[in-house]
């Protein structure tokens, strides 16, 4: 069975992005964030396709950024109109159409690694039994969802995305398509102060990407700020 991976991204320039880091550090600094984790990010996906039959793509956010330079090293395909609900359903029935599971993940989880996703499509790969996989955030959201089977877009839209139980509500919605495997918790980066315990767990990769490593350095560069939030 073949299988889909889609990052799901913004273009710095067309669409704001990590607008809570840009008050705290700037606008310019908060796209580099941005643009270093999607990269990171997209090495995991891409060693994952190494290892498994599994396609990697980025969801563009904006249908213009299909051909944007930031993202010629995966193909795009535009995530469509609607909120974010309608988006994840679009990208994700538009993959399920040409693979046998779908994986969707967000850009802002630089700090996952091959082995968090080498689960899932070992768990997917089932043809006769519908199957997903669900992956909590800290901050209550899920940075992860997977599945073998059609999800209904009606599941997706009723969800009320950013609230500190959208993960639960999309849990409950899911759980009566078919059977669930839970991946670990991971913390994305919304707020300044969430760059801080970000660094740590990177830091504490066994074997981290060049990407994430160059995300890394990147943060070191951030440390004189980031002191300040971690004292506060």
């Amino acid at each position: 069975m073949s299988g889909a991976i889609a990052v799901f991204v913004k273009t710095p320039g067309l669409s704001p992005v990590k607008t809570r880091l840009a008050v705290s550090l700037s606008k310019e600094t908060a796209e580099a964030f941005h643009l270093a984790s999607a990269r990171s990010v997209a090495s995991i996906v891409k060693t994952l396709s190494q290892q498994a039959d599994i396609k990697s793509y980025y969801s563009v956010a904006e249908q213009e950024a299909e051909n944007h330079h930031y993202w010629q090293d995966l193909p795009c395909l535009w995530q469509g109109k609607g909120g974010l609900g309608e988006r994840m359903s679009h990208i994700y029935q538009t993959l399920l159409q040409q693979h046998d599971f779908v994986i969707l993940v967000g850009s802002d989880i630089p700090q996952m690694t091959v082995k968090d996703l080498l689960v899932i499509p070992a768990w997917l790969n089932h043809q006769e039994q519908a199957r997903l996989a669900y992956g909590p955030s800290a901050d209550g959201g899920f940075w992860l969802i997977a599945g073998n089977c059609n999800i209904p877009a009606s599941i997706w839209t009723d969800v009320i995305y950013s609230q500190a139980d959208t993960g639960v509500q999309f849990l409950n919605k899911i759980e009566q398509l078919g059977d669930i495997k839970k991946i670990d918790c991971l913390r994305d980066i919304d707020e300044v102060q969430d760059l801080i315990p970000l660094k740590d767990t990177m830091l504490d990769l066994t074997a981290p990407t060049t990407e994430q490593n160059e995300l890394i350095t990147f943060l070191d560069s951030l440390a004189i700020n980031l002191l300040k939030y971690k004292n506060a």
